[in-house]
This record gives C-alpha cells, structure tokens and sequence, in this order.
C-alpha cells in the first residue's frame, strides 16, 4: 500500500494492478483503497523443521504440501494468463508464497522483475527468484546479505504505513485509562499473538502491575483466558487487555516506554519508526531462523535488547524488563540506536527506481510506449 501511494503521488499516470492469492484479505484491502486485483492459485511449502528430508516427509504436512503444489503449479498458469492479458512493462514482488508463481511466469514471459526482501535471511520464494530480478530491495543494511548479489542490492527498508509515527501519548493515556506517573510496557505478540510471549507476561503479571501498567496485545486465541486470568488481580486497572488494536496502535507506540515483541520484520521497523526501546523475543520456529537473525541485525547495533525463548521464564523476563525501565540511559542508547533502522523514505526509494527503470530502460527501448499506444488502441476499439 505504501509503494502505491509513493508511485501514484510520483506519477498520476501510473497504472497499478495488484495480484494477490484467492481467498487472501487483499481481496478486500485493495478495492477499498480503489487498486484493481486479480487473483491466483498459490501453494506454501511447511518447512517447520532443520533437517530437509523432515520438512518433506513431516507426516503432519506431507499432504497439504501436496496439495498446495498442485496450487503452486496452478498459480503459474495463472500468472501467465495475467501477464498476457496485462501485459505490463514491469513486476514488483513483495516475497512469499504468491510471488513464486508470478515471478516464474515473469521469466517465462521475459517480463522485467524487481524483489524485496523484509527479512536478514531470504525467503525460498526470493532466493528462487534472486537470478533473474532486475534488482533486490533489502529492508536491512547491504552488509547483511554476503550471500546475495551486492551489485544488484538497493537498501531500501521496509515499507510502512507512515502513520505510526503520529501517535500521541496524550490521548492513548484518555483512551486507554493509563496513569501519567506510571511507565507503561506494550507487550505484541504479532500478527496472530504469540502464546509463549502471553504466558511469559502472564505469569509475572501481578509484579508487572505492581510497578507498571501493560497495554497487551494478545491476539484472538488467548484473550478469554487472559481476561479471566487478571480480572481478580489488585492492580487489574492497570492492565489493558486488546485482541488487536488498529488505529490506536499508533498511540499505544507513543504512551509505551518498552516494548515486548517478536522479531517479525513489519513490527521491528514499527519499533524503529517510532524509537522505542525493545526486549526482542524470535518466534523460534520461524523458517531459517529468520527471525533470530532479524534480531541479531538490530542487537549487533544495540538497537534493541535479545532474549532467547528456550532460555526465558517469566521471573527473568520481568527482570529484564525492570531493570531497563530503572535505568533511563539504557533506554536512552536503545532509543538513538533503534532509530538508524528506520528509512522513512523507504517507499519512496523503491517507487523512485521502479520509475527510473522505465524511464531509462523500458522507454529508452520503446517498448513502453509502444504498449501505452497499443492498449490506448484497444480501449477505443472496445469503447466504439
């Protein structure tokens, strides 16, 4: 949504069409926001173990694996039915599942590509795709992929909704009922909420609101019982319980003074975004580790604080969070140094080469024009 914005504010003219998986929320996201979509038949490969072999034979995913390869190879006939009847002057691929078909049908078709990559260590789609890209957008810093093509890296962060930074603490404390003179810990849990980090904060959530007060973010599957849990708490007005929260995010960011998360890459460059010191927690089955290793970006710097769930209970988790809130000069280097992760031009970087690709390439070659004047010919055909 961000790089269409950037693209659209560029350049009126730019005609955007986003491709996305059936069934996937997109089909409702982009038509409110008026972007044409079309859909494809898409396949992820469950990869929940090191060890390859595990990954094909795991008696718990070998038959939905099956099955979504049957969609997989669906979804490139897909594509190549889109780029034919499209047929446009370049692709951006986000990652993920989706983008495999698309971007094989983009080879085959000779459509010119650009990736993004949100994570330290690249997804499979990416990887399988890296050869034939035009260039590679990184949401990290270039020296953090030594195993990609630096030629063909373009830093570029991570795209997000600019808002996040607007919060204001004022009317999170009127909305959510904090008291000023307490600090305030934002616990996430991701997109799904995280049961682990939940339990962690759970258990130790009498002492946490002896101190502080919680803003806890914990997804759909573990609300009731945490609601149950704190109802009869001493403090338990200083506990806000959310399944998820949308607009008001922006100002639980502000109001927090620390933040509890997984290392998922939208909410660690929310995180930079907004400068807030965070306790980093890596979803351990992540594929590759990826999400070990988006945090280990961020604590090489010390931009934020890692701690290992297999060697985390909820005495030591609250103990760290206390001694970071008792020392306002740890806070204040986490603070400077989380922020040299967010690139708040970060859509506008990837919109500017994605134009500057047609303009020196593409429309260099004619080949964009002639596809303008070519589609102008059919409207009017179609039109009389």
């Amino acid at each position: 949504m961000a790089i269409t914005r950037a693209l659209k504010d560029k350049n009126k003219n730019i005609e955007i069409l986003f491709v996305g998986s059936k069934g996937g929320i997109e089909e409702k996201l982009m038509p409110q926001a008026n972007i044409p979509i079309l859909s494809i038949r898409s396949g992820k490969f469950r990869r929940y173990h090191k060890n390859k072999i595990l990954n094909i034979i795991d008696p718990t995913t070998i038959f939905k694996n099956i099955k979504d390869l049957s969609r997989f190879i669906f979804g490139i006939f897909d594509s190549l039915k889109i780029i034919k009847n499209e047929d446009p002057d370049m692709v951006f691929l986000k990652g993920g599942y989706v983008s495999l078909p698309f971007g094989i049908a983009c080879r085959i078709k000779k459509v010119p590509y650009f990736i993004h990559e949100c994570d330290v260590i690249p997804g499979l789609a990416n990887r399988l795709l890296l050869k034939g890209s035009e260039k590679i957008f990184v949401a990290f810093p270039v020296d953090n992929y030594n195993a990609m093509p630096q030629e063909r890296l373009i830093y570029s962060g991570n795209p997000i909704r600019k808002d996040i930074v607007s919060g204001d603490a004022e009317k999170a404390r009127a909305a959510f009922g904090l008291d000023s003179k307490l600090k305030t810990v934002l616990v996430i849990g991701g997109s799904q909420g995280s049961h682990i980090i939940n339990e962690l904060v759970a258990e130790a959530l009498e002492k946490y609101l002896e101190k502080f007060q919680v803003i806890h973010i914990a997804g759909e599957y573990d609300f009731d019982w945490l609601e149950y849990k704190s109802k009869n708490l001493e403090n338990k007005d200083r506990y806000k319980l959310f399944t998820f929260l949308a607009g008001d995010l922006k100002d639980a960011f502000a109001v927090s003074d620390i933040i509890i998360t997984r290392a998922g890459n939208n909410v660690l460059t929310e995180v930079a975004a907004t400068k807030k010191p965070a306790i980093v927690i890596p979803l351990e089955s992540s594929t590759n580790d990826h999400q070990l290793a988006n945090a280990k970006a961020y604590t090489r710097e010390g931009a934020a604080y890692l701690m290992l769930q297999s060697h985390l209970d909820p005495k030591k988790l609250f103990k760290e969070t206390e001694r970071l809130l008792n020392d306002s000069e740890e806070l204040k280097f986490l603070s400077e140094k989380v922020a040299g992760f967010y690139k708040e031009d970060s859509a506008d970087i990837i919109a500017d080469n994605l134009i500057a690709f047609y303009k020196d390439t593409l429309k260099e070659e004619g080949k964009g024009e002639k596809k303008r004047s070519e589609k102008s010919r059919q409207n009017k055909g179609s039109t009389e």
